[in-house]
């Protein structure tokens, strides 16, 4: 008896076929990985700023609310921090008066931080020192 051997050749083509047909389909779910973190990163931003802004205007509103119960408020500067929810805000305010119409304009500033996002909002309020009318002037958002 003749030793024969018998060599199969038609399973060669599948290794390729199938570490090239792998390789593509793992390429496709590495870029949508890629593509799903930077989306959630930039709308987890955009949801920080808002958070931000919106504490900044906490502070603003809540230095006003401190010169609506006392007039005298503020008279040497005063700085203090107040937290809403999980952010900080820094609110600033100084105190000028004008004798001639017997007012006094106060400047709020509040700087709210929500993680790594800050903002800055700016308020000019004036108080008439003889009835105690508060009147809003400007609220106005600034770079930090």
């Amino acid at each position: 008896m003749k030793n024969i051997k018998i060599i199969n050749k038609e399973g060669q083509i599948a290794l390729p076929f199938v570490l090239l047909v792998g390789g593509i389909i793992i390429e496709i779910v590495l870029a949508g990985s890629f593509i799903s973190f930077f989306v959630n990163a930039s709308a987890l931003g955009e949801r920080l700023s808002v958070r931000a802004l919106s504490a900044a205007n906490t502070g603003v509103y809540d230095a006003v609310m401190k010169i609506s119960r006392n007039k005298e408020f503020g008279s040497g500067g005063v700085s203090y921090e107040i937290s809403v929810g999980d952010d900080s805000v820094l609110v600033d305010v100084s105190r000028s008066s004008d004798d001639a119409q017997d007012i006094y304009v106060y400047n709020v500033e509040s700087v709210a931080t929500a993680r790594n996002r800050s903002k800055k909002v700016v308020a000019v309020v004036v108080v008439d020192q003889v009835t105690g009318k508060i009147n809003l002037e400007s609220i106005n958002e600034e770079s930090v």
